[in-house]
């Protein structure tokens, strides 16, 4: 059983959104949707400000997390405040950069200049790696993902991709309806291309799950998208609690578990949940798994291995 002196693993965290804490739902909930575009209003609206406050958010998040005994942490920003932090501030495993974007010119322009600084970042590669975050199949061209995967495939480099996370994802992804559309036009984001596919389904034809990413939440799947996620190798992060206060159902853990699939445990960010401490996240995970999987099983996963088997726990 791991406890506050283990290699505790924070699997997912966005450092830099802890500027926005006042954004997290209250225990009953907030509408998915709703609670992305205030995020995203928040953002524009703290722009004249620089990056100090993400900057500043990073710096206590990284406090937090040594002071709860995680020593192995996988960080996405889209600013990039983190990487600097974290590559030399002696922590372990992986700040994924992250992009986003419907046009899909626009978009690959952005997933150039991304590659350009993460083999920069990379020369200075220590426990602490430098990965790729493409954003989610609601907010990324096709394109992104297809040309993102290749990359991090042929330049051993970690993705991380958040993943069937709400039914909202869902019913924009097989139907073209929901709550997303009003998303889109509430940014004027371009027409979002319909699979007609789940969310994993789509990565799997997209080819993103040959390069093993860490997909972030997995609420909203079936048997055949957790038998294409072990069949992949690929390693998933459980929220339960950022899961619980956006209004997503419950992740079935235990057939996560009988399939062999790698699962670790993420607070998410302080936008979306209470606190940076994975103790926390693993009691909220026993509770809420309490019929199906034993809590030693549930404690287990706090020093869960990152993907791709390279991390080395301090």
């Amino acid at each position: 059983m791991a406890d506050s002196s283990s290699s505790l693993v924070n699997a997912h965290t966005h450092l830099e959104l802890g500027c926005f804490a006042h954004l997290c739902p209250p225990d009953s909930g907030a509408s998915f949707v709703p609670w992305i575009i205030e995020l995203i209003n928040a953002r524009r609206d703290i722009a004249p400000q620089g990056m100090a406050p993400f900057r500043a958010a990073v710096e206590a998040g990284i406090e937090t997390l040594r002071a709860s005994g995680t020593t192995v942490v996988g960080d996405i920003t889209a600013t990039g405040e983190s990487v600097g932090p974290l590559l030399d501030g002696g922590l372990n495993g992986i700040v994924y950069y992250e992009v986003l974007g419907l046009n899909g010119d626009e978009a690959l322009g952005r997933l150039s200049d991304a590659r350009r600084k993460i083999n920069e970042w990379r020369r200075r590669e220590g426990v602490m790696r430098v990965g790729l975050s493409v954003h989610a199949l609601y907010s990324c061209h096709p394109d992104l993902f297809r040309e993102g995967a290749r990359w991090c495939v042929a330049e051993s480099v970690p993705l991380c991709v958040h993943a069937a996370e709400s039914p909202a994802e869902i019913e924009l992804l097989v139907n073209g309806t929901g709550d997303f559309r009003e998303y889109q036009r509430a940014f004027n984001f371009p027409d979002f291309p319909i699979p007609g596919l789940s969310p994993i389904a789509y990565l799997e034809d997209l080819g993103v799950l040959e390069a093993r990413p860490l997909l972030v939440h997995c609420v909203e799947v079936s048997d055949d998208d957790i038998a294409r996620i072990a069949r992949s190798g690929s390693t998933v992060a459980h929220c339960p609690r950022s899961n619980a206060r956006l209004r997503c159902r419950r992740m079935p853990l235990e057939k996560f578990l009988a399939a062999g699939v790698a699962v670790a445990l993420g607070t998410d960010s302080l936008s979306s949940s209470p606190s940076l401490d994975v103790r926390e996240e693993a009691e909220a995970a026993i509770a809420l798994h309490a019929a199906t999987v034993p809590a030693d099983s549930i404690r287990a996963l706090l020093d869960s291995p990152m993907p791709l088997g390279e991390i080395d726990h301090a």
